[in-house]
């Protein structure tokens, strides 16, 4: 039958969480140089978004940051060690990848935060019309994704 034994062993489903320890970062480097570059760009536009978002309301810091430790653990072990390791990004990195997931509290921030600034967008920034409806149904798709894709934190104990 089956020469390996694990394959039965392992869950149905997929975990979404990125936690990469720094073994297994050395065997997920890609050996292409193109690509580890593409990653690299991806990972670096991703982390400057981040950092704009600390003071930008409405745009996301922690899954930006999230993004770009992915990115970089694909393509640079220096570049994924010095984002876990800067104080600013580095804790959120690190609290995700050890709880798997955002804590029910800070969902209900997040989906709070980001209810005020689309509602705050639609009615008070942009004018009636289809722009409005615009914002208005992807804040709904944002809060939907939290709620259902997000994963719920892990208890520590």
């Amino acid at each position: 039958m089956d020469q390996n034994p694990n394959l039965h062993n392992r869950p149905a489903t997929q975990d979404f969480s990125i936690a990469v320890s720094e073994k297994e970062v050395k065997l997920e480097i890609k050996k292409n140089r193109i690509i580890r570059a593409l990653y690299v760009v991806g990972g670096t536009i991703s982390l400057v978004l981040a950092v704009l978002g600390i003071v930008v309301p409405g745009l996301p810091v922690t899954p930006l940051a999230l993004l770009s430790a992915f990115l970089y653990a694909k393509s640079s072990p220096k570049l994924y060690n010095w984002l876990l390791n800067n104080k600013v990004l580095g804790p959120r990195i690190r609290n995700y990848q050890r709880r798997k997931g955002i804590t029910r509290k800070g969902k209900l921030g997040v989906i709070a935060f980001m209810a005020i600034m689309v509602l705050f967008s639609s009615f008070v920034v942009v004018g009636a019309g289809t722009l409005r409806w615009v914002i208005l149904s992807l804040g709904v798709i944002g809060c939907i994704v939290v709620i259902f894709f997000v994963p719920n934190a892990k208890e520590e104990g």
